[in-house]
């Protein structure tokens, strides 16, 4: 994940984001109350309300920033092989670096959310015709086969190098997820 000089804003939501791991760590999503998210991030109320408009948010600015999901609107996204290999070693990358975290979400009952998270991202980050494939079955099984297979190397220790797993998890997807290979 690329550093930016961190601002105030950013440094409070970077506590508040804090706080809700630290939350999830003990308590359900749905039964962590805004009073003590804000008591346990050490921030206000009208910080966390000036930043996020609920606890989803939180989760979706966590996991926009670890991925560093910058991309312009509109971006069109190659299909290529090597591309995505690429793509998908920063994401293997950037959730061992957060392990702890991913895994929370899985044990706190959270892993439709980050199934969600993924197969809903290029629609939540304006970005037009994301994947080159018309079945509409495409999107939902390269987005849960990443994230299961995600879960399942984090969770049995990362053992293997990120971008061997990227690699090997490319190779296991069909010729027509990628534009170079039909």
């Amino acid at each position: 994940m690329k550093k930016q000089p961190t601002t105030h804003k950013q440094s409070v939501k970077a506590q508040i984001v804090t706080g809700l791991f630290i939350e999830l760590a003990s308590h359900p999503l749905s039964e962590i109350a805004i009073a003590s998210l804000i008591k346990t991030a050490g921030v206000a109320r009208a910080s966390y309300y000036r930043n996020f408009n609920s606890k989803e948010d939180i989760l979706n600015y966590y996991l926009d920033q670890l991925l560093n999901t910058n991309e312009s609107p509109g971006m069109p996204t190659v299909w290529t092989r090597t591309d995505v290999t690429i793509k998908v070693t920063g994401i293997f990358q950037a959730l061992e670096e957060e392990k702890d975290r991913f895994l929370l979400l899985f044990q706190s009952g959270l892993a439709s959310y980050a199934f969600d998270y993924f197969s809903t991202f290029s629609s939540r980050n304006g970005i037009d015709n994301p994947f080159p494939w018309t079945d509409e079955y495409m999107p939902p099984f390269y987005s849960g086969a990443l994230t299961s297979v995600l879960y399942h190397w984090l969770q049995t220790g990362a053992n293997q190098p990120a971008a061997d797993l990227a690699e090997h998890f490319i190779s296991l997807l069909p010729d027509s997820f990628f534009v170079d290979q039909q």
